[in-house]
């Protein structure tokens, strides 16, 4: 095949745009809220909730430790998302859920050095997690009250091998990860009326493939919501996450590790009672902390429309 001059230069850009950030391969990757996309709770027993969720996380600006600093790149990094969730309920103590993500990725930067501008972008399926969920307090329209753990895997089924000019793209840029991974959660809900809370934590558990490992990462989030009106709930959220180092081939990856912080403001509307609810979620950032150079988050925004369909009756009907 006949290169032209276009892909030739194409490719210049690209090694100098990779070689830029060999000191760190993850150092602009984008700081990912965790909040979750799956109610961390058992669906109601012999009921279906079927989910749609679209997520966008823009990102920009560079740090070191807690400090933004210049970026000669001017990096940007935009995240979308739309996600597949199903779950149901066995019984009122146990529950079984997956989620199948699609996610269009692109990262931006300028290249003073040739004075041109790259930009990546991949998009395909992402990793399928599949979780079973136990409730030793189950439900009820008396206490309202709810204490549940969770076991999760994460499927190697996003692809890891998207190519831009013929040289393979960094691990942030893909859509899987290659690697099984695991996680372990607990959440505690309780009612009142007309306000509710919910607390949960969530560790994860990553594994390699072809040499790099993402790190581990502890995932926790305190809620309050309140019912303004019999269809409407607003809420307030404090999410985190921290994240270990990655490693490649055994050894620590320069520039990457945080902890991080976001509040959460949401509003829920029920379209169709016990039917169809709709969910609007605004993620802020208000503390992060990077191990090395790392872009920071500046928003993330999250839709939700989640279907509930009875398939037989339910001891709490």
């Amino acid at each position: 095949m006949i290169m032209t001059v276009r892909n030739v230069v194409g490719m210049i850009i690209l090694v100098i745009g990779l070689s830029a950030t060999a000191y760190g391969q993850n150092c602009c990757a984008p700081s990912v809220p965790p909040q979750g996309v799956l109610g961390e709770t058992v669906a109601l027993p012999q009921t279906l909730e079927v989910g749609m969720h679209y997520e966008y996380l823009r990102s920009n600006g560079l740090y070191e430790g807690s400090s933004r600093i210049d970026d000669p790149g001017n990096t940007t990094t935009e995240w979308k998302r739309l996600t597949l969730t199903m779950s149901y309920g066995i019984t009122s103590r146990f529950g079984v859920a997956t989620i199948v993500p699609y996610l269009w990725k692109e990262k931006n930067r300028d290249l003073p050095e040739v004075d041109r501008y790259l930009e990546n972008t991949t998009e395909g399926f992402g990793d399928v997690t599949v979780l079973v969920r136990y409730s030793p307090i189950a439900r009820d329209f008396v206490t309202y009250r709810e204490l549940s753990v969770g076991l999760g895997v994460k499927l190697p089924t996003g692809a890891t091998d998207c190519r831009n000019f013929g040289f393979l793209l960094p691990e942030e840029l893909q859509p899987g990860t290659g690697s099984w991974d695991f996680q372990g959660s607990v959440s505690f809900y309780q009612g009142f009326e007309p306000v509710d809370f919910f607390v949960s934590g969530t560790y994860s558990v990553m594994t390699e493939h072809d040499g790099y490992e993402f790190g581990n990462s502890f995932s926790y989030l305190a809620t309050a919501g309140i019912h303004v009106h019999e269809r409407v709930d607003v809420s307030a959220a404090v999410s985190g996450m921290v994240r270990g180092k990655d490693r490649e081939d055994g050894e620590a990856v320069e520039s990457t590790g945080r902890h991080q912080l976001w509040l959460v403001p949401g509003v829920q509307v029920l379209a169709i009672p016990e039917k169809l609810r709709l969910q609007a979620f605004l993620e802020l950032p208000i503390y992060q902390h990077f191990d090395g150079y790392q872009v920071g988050s500046d928003f993330s925004l999250r839709l939700t429309a989640v279907y509930t369909l009875p398939l037989g009756s339910s001891d709490e009907d």
